[in-house]
């Protein structure tokens, strides 16, 4: 017995020993050199780069050109296989590393992708580069294959996983990371398919309720009516239905459709989805997200008048789908004329959004509509040819070849018309997209080049040669001034506004140009001394040009001017208090509508009948232990089901609110602000048969809610309705989404605060990507913070250490002065360029 124990604990003791050395050549091996020298033959002078306790680089060289290059280098040692997969995601390379996978999912995505002509129009954009600009992303490319010729045979746990290796960095790949966002920040061509058959189901009339465009909750930046007219315009004296209604040439035949797949009501979902539909899906949305449309993002910025220092301060927190790694990564530059801090997509130079040490910036989703998808009449006898104003045209035919690992290639055919590719087929009709990402001199590299900007004058001037995505910009700058601006191609369209597919046989519908720069919504110290956008509304009747009818609801927007306006000695913390603020408008309007209807007719289930009483203390929180919130969220999910079911026929597929795990398709951004109409003005034309009145309605909704809680939760309970864990947050990596690595690899699911409608804006897998206040006063009482860590490798103690604060709400300190800088130091690496290289920078 005594030598079985012996021998036992022997291979108990080399399996430790070998599962120690595993780990160590999986996870510690490929970890970057943080604390040595390295000679990079790329660099012209020496270049230092010092990381803080979170890992954040500060990195300084002699010259532009070296900063790039040694950029290219730190951010491949942090996320090299995200960088991958991200070109691979755009280039339509993804069943290459993933195979078939669950329903094929990378492949689904790859046809996409390759189907909308991303890596045509990348390797285009770079023939299109200015010289400066080419001579930025060609450095940052040699930086990166550096490091991948450095690490050959060290690379991220992922390489190893999926078997097989990088290939060198081209500047191609950068535009295709920037086309990756344009299509996330831009994709709305489904939801015109979407509108298109809505609007032939419930009629003209319901359609313009529908699709509102007004809110008392809006806030105009550009165009606000003069006194007294914004009564009128909520009155109706604005034109509220604009873009309602389909062509009439469209009308007839989409009427005539019968039962087109495209047109075709949502298949009533009995049952839930399987784990593998759920799954494959998810997988899709992750890297192809109509997300930022659904949740937004939130920026805004205030002048001295309202801040304790009588300096500006600035606010921003994208709203993404989150996952592991995150999308941002921070890191601070400086070379001679140039010195900035703030944030960068993993595979472009330079930053996206920041700050300098003269001014700060940044940005949410403007939801401009810069895709119009037109209808194409094709040719019986041949299917390559296609109609324009009565003649045949042939049609463009690009063929592709799509790897897929353990598989045979996927050969893909793409047929272009004049309009773009077609990008969804029904027999001889098909919808051709036009897409401002795809079209000649889209891919001007603008967006970095804002932190070269000194002042209002150069941000202006750099803003001019945006191309795209449209965002709202706020700035700020050290003399006081603040500003806003939506820059990009946004197209004057000859009739119609591209809200639903539109006829291609003819000129009637073309684009006739772009809205001039000096004509696109702007403002440059506005007398209120503040600026906020949520992707709600920003511009008002008095503005003229049409930019889209796709604005989110007003909610955030709404809550963040009342917390400016109640403060006029704001600080950072302030700033960052605001970013985590858990109010949920909607619900406390909805709170109030139940409590009115109970009053003549209370629900019949006593769990909503107590939920009812607990709604007379609700403080409108969108707390992780509110049952309230879940109460009220699930109400509203049954009274959209009552009111639209009997025109849309079965489950209304494609909106937001219908499947709370899958919101990959909305198509309907003011879904609220219908509802609060309805439930106000209580129209006879929306209240359904089978209620008496809008009170009948309220109580069967409530009813129904605690019912359809009651299967969610698996739990009668209603004390267990706790809305964190009925709207959990999931940050996937792609590798373990689920299996053994999950827990490893990936964060959650864990109970949340926040809601879609909160200004902390937080969905299962969608919420801020990071929070950035910037003090103009003093850039050291900025603040800065990501969802997980710099690193994207597990075996790096900043994989996921940001993780923690963020979830918490608790800024992260971000220091921007020598001497601060050098304070926060705990890393220093030197990069080389050979023996006799100049010293590095002090």
């Amino acid at each position: 017995m005594v030598r079985f124990l012996r021998y036992l604990a022997s291979a108990l003791l080399l399996a430790a020993g070998l599962a120690l050395v595993v780990g160590w050549w999986l996870l510690h091996r490929p970890l970057p050199e943080l604390d040595s020298s390295i000679t990079i033959p790329e660099l012209h002078q020496a270049v230092l780069v010092d990381r803080d306790q979170h890992g954040v680089p500060r990195i300084r060289a002699g010259s532009l050109e070296d900063l790039v290059t040694a950029q290219g280098y730190v951010m491949a040692q942090d996320r090299l296989w995200q960088m991958d997969l991200l070109r691979r995601v755009a280039a339509g390379d993804l069943a290459e590393i993933f195979g078939p996978g669950p329903l094929d999912a990378a492949l689904q995505l790859d046809r996409e992708n390759r189907t909308l002509g991303l890596r045509q129009a990348a390797a285009r954009g770079v023939s299109d580069l200015t010289p400066d600009a080419r001579l930025l992303i060609e450095a940052y490319s040699r930086g990166v294959n550096r490091y991948i010729q450095d690490q050959s045979g060290k690379l991220p746990l992922e390489f190893m996983l999926l078997r097989y290796s990088p290939r060198p960095w081209t500047p191609s790949d950068t535009l295709l990371i920037n086309l990756y966002m344009w299509k996330s920040l831009t994709s709305s061509w489904k939801s015109e398919l979407n509108r298109a058959s809505i609007t032939e189901r419930v009629g003209p009339e319901r359609a313009r309720d529908l699709y509102v465009v007004d809110s008392p909750l809006d806030h105009f930046v550009v165009g606000a009516p003069p006194a007294g007219g914004r009564e009128m315009l909520l009155a109706g004296i604005h034109d509220l239905g604009k873009g309602d209604s389909l062509p009439a040439k469209l009308e007839i035949a989409a009427s005539s459709a019968g039962h087109d797949p495209a047109f075709a009501p949502a298949a009533a979902a009995e049952t839930p989805p399987s784990p593998q539909w759920i799954e494959a899906q998810e997988f899709v949305a992750q890297f192809n997200e109509q997300i930022p449309a659904l949740i937004g993002s939130n920026n805004w910025v205030v002048n001295g008048s309202r801040t304790y220092s009588g300096k500006p301060l600035l606010a921003n927190d994208p709203h993404l789908g989150l996952g592991v790694p995150c999308i941002w990564y921070m890191v601070h530059l400086e070379s001679p004329g140039y010195n900035a801090e703030g944030f960068d997509l993993p595979g472009t130079p330079l930053l996206i959004i920041g700050h300098n040490d003269r001014i700060a910036w940044g940005f949410t989703n403007s939801g401009a509509d810069v895709q119009d998808l037109y209808v194409e009449s094709f040719n019986p006898t041949n299917p390559l040819e296609y109609r324009v104003n009565g003649a045949w045209v042939a049609a463009k035919l690009r063929h592709e070849v799509i790897h897929v690992k353990g598989r045979p290639d996927d050969a893909l055919d793409v047929l272009e018309t004049r309009h773009g590719p077609i990008v969804r087929s029904e027999g001889v009709r098909a919808y051709a997209l036009r897409w401002t990402a795809t079209e000649p001199g889209a891919m001007d590299f603008g967006y970095p080049l804002l932190s070269r900007a000194k002042n209002w004058s150069e941000f202006r001037d750099i803003m001019r040669h945006v191309p795209g995505p449209a965002q709202n910009a706020v700035y700020a700058d050290v003399d006081g001034n603040i500003g806003f601006i939506v820059a990009a191609r946004i197209p004057i369209r000859k009739n119609g506004d591209g809200s639903v597919p539109l006829p291609g046989d003819t000129d009637d519908y073309e684009w006739t140009g772009y809205i001039p720069f000096d004509d696109l919504p702007q403002v440059l110290n506005p007398p209120e001394g503040m600026i906020a956008t949520a992707n709600a509304r920003t511009v008002g009747p008095g503005y003229h040009g049409f930019l889209t009818n796709r604005w989110a609801n007003p909610y955030r927007t709404a809550r963040i001017y009342e917390l400016l306006e109640s403060n006029k000695s704001l600080k950072s913390e302030d700033f960052d208090a605001i970013q985590n603020d858990i109010l949920s408008l909607p619900d406390r309007f909805l709170a109030g509508q139940l409590a009115r209807a109970a009053q003549s007719k209370p629900p019949a289930d006593p769990r909503a009948q107590e939920c009812l009483r607990r709604l007379a203390h609700f403080d409108g929180l969108a707390k992780q232990e509110s049952v309230e919130i879940s109460f009220l969220e699930y109400t509203r999910h049954m009274l959209f089901q009552n009111l639209l079911k009997p025109y849309l026929g079965g489950d209304p597929g494609g909106y937001e609110w219908w499947d709370f795990t899958s919101a990959y398709e909305n198509v309907w951004l003011r879904d609220k602000v219908f509802l609060e109409n309805v439930l106000r003005d209580r129209p006879a034309i929306w209240l359904p048969r089978q209620f008496a009145s809008y009170d009948d309605l309220l109580m069967a909704s409530a009813d129904q809610a605690v019912a359809q809680l009651q299967v969610v939760t698996r739990n009668s309970d209603r004390t267990g309705w706790h809305w964190g864990e009925v709207n959990p947050l999931f940050l996937p990596h792609p590798l373990a989404r689920s299996g053994f690595l999950r827990p490893f690899l990936s964060l959650g699911p864990m109970a949340q605060s926040g809601s879609i409608d909160t200004v902390k804006a937080m969905g299962h897998g969608h919420g801020p990507s990071m929070r950035f206040v910037a003090d103009l006063s003093n850039f050291d009482n900025s603040l800065m913070e990501i969802t997980t860590g710099e690193s994207g490798q597990y075996g790096s103690p900043y994989y996921q250490d940001q993780f923690d604060p963020w979830y918490e709400g608790h800024a992260l300190p971000a220091p921007f002065s020598d001497a601060a800088e050098t304070k926060a130091r705990i890393h220093r690496l030197r990069l080389l360029p050979g023996e006799t290289a100049p010293a590095a920078p002090h």
